[in-house]
């Protein structure tokens, strides 16, 4: 019997080894297919990792200390969640192995792969261990104060294996839970999280709704609709990213509103950013079926409209940012239209320059203030 559990764990050590090195590789080739965005990534983010890392702590800290402003903390605890969701749903494939996922099952007990998995998990899970560590530092007194940040935890936590394993709930439980933010009430940070848990079970009972089966992908209109459907992803990180840009500027111009109208330049850079960076898929997807649309007499619809996404997406995010920021601007508007379509040209024509030429224009807005 001793000899078959020394077996078995050294099975599993094994299984365990292969899977990391898989992680690894994974890993390295979805950085290699940023390559693209390189420069921009490096030069802009990677400038500003710090602010970033600072930002998530002090985050984490309006999640904590939010006894005064309970809604604001759990909005905050929000965003957070749902930052962490985009990460991991990124790293996904890489956590699972999913390429071997099917081949692994023939040879390993089943529970062995939910038990890598969730090592995987938690390795990748930065946000979670950030606030392990400022768990770890808060006394007993602390945590009976601040009972709300262990449901936050463990919330964390559950999130991470929906990611895994039942992404389309984490879909429904940030929609339903983004609703009770909306409650015009507050009630005691504790209630918020435990609302939280509550809302995401509830949305793993719900059943997908199968829009994709009631289009017509001859039309223009369902194709683009269909690619975004099986394509969400390329939404859904910028919309989150969006969110973290808007959430900055509440924060910035707190502290410093006589800097309000450079505040502004810089989110709406970044709603350029994110928007116009959409045409590098569509692009891509004119390329791949032009031939198509062009049997059926559609070609020069099909290329206008490939232009179109940026665009819906830019105007929703104006529109957002206006709303929230009270910041409503007839010259704002007309600038993000322009510079959107500004990149998206670039795009088609010289996409190497793509990032230099958002900067010189970030930059270029920005002197014009001083």
């Amino acid at each position: 019997m001793i000899a078959n559990l020394k077996q078995s764990i050294g099975q599993y050590r094994f299984f365990m080894d292969y899977r990391f090195q898989a992680y690894k590789t994974e890993l390295t080739q979805l950085l290699l297919q940023l390559k693209s965005f390189g420069v921009l990534f490096l030069v802009v983010l990677g400038s500003s990792v710090l602010g970033l890392i600072l930002l998530l702590f002090l985050g984490l800290g309006k999640i904590i200390d939010s006894s005064d402003a309970p809604q604001y903390g759990a909005q905050m605890a929000w965003l957070y969640l749902l930052l962490q969701s985009v990460m991991l749903s990124a790293m996904k494939s890489a956590i699972k192995n999913s390429a071997q996922r099917a081949f692994q099952q023939t040879l390993v007990k089943r529970y062995w792969l939910g038990l890598v998995d969730i090592k995987l998990l938690l390795l990748s899970n930065g946000w979670l261990i950030a606030s392990l560590v400022i768990a770890i530092d808060l006394s007993i007194d602390q945590w009976l104060r601040v009972p709300h940040f262990l449901v936050f935890l463990l919330l964390q936590f559950i999130l991470g294996i929906l990611c895994l394993y039942k992404p389309i709930a984490l879909v429904y439980g940030f929609l339903l839970s983004a609703m009770w933010l909306m409650l015009p009430f507050d009630v005691s940070p504790l209630s918020y999280q435990c609302v939280f848990v509550l809302l995401f079970a509830l949305s793993t009972l719900m059943v997908p709704f199968n829009f994709a089966a009631k289009l017509d992908l001859s039309s223009l209109t369902g194709f683009w609709l269909m690619f975004f459907i099986h394509n969400s992803w390329t939404l859904i990180w910028r919309g989150a990213l969006l969110l973290c840009v808007f959430m900055a500027f509440e924060v910035l111009l707190q502290e410093r509103a006589n800097l309000a109208d450079i505040f502004s330049i810089l989110s709406l850079a970044f709603v350029v950013l994110f928007s116009s960076s959409l045409q590098f898929d569509c692009s891509h997807l004119h390329q791949q079926y032009s031939v198509f649309f062009k049997m059926q007499n559609k070609q020069t619809a099909f290329f206008i409209g490939q232009f179109v996404p940026s665009l819906i997406v830019l105007l929703l995010s104006l529109i957002g940012f206006f709303a929230l920021f009270n910041q409503a601007s007839g010259l704002l508007l007309l600038t993000g239209i322009i510079w959107c379509a500004i990149q998206q040209a670039i795009v088609q024509k010289k996409p190497a320059h793509y990032a230099l030429v958002w900067m010189i224009t970030t930059g270029g807005l920005l002197a014009a203030l001083t």
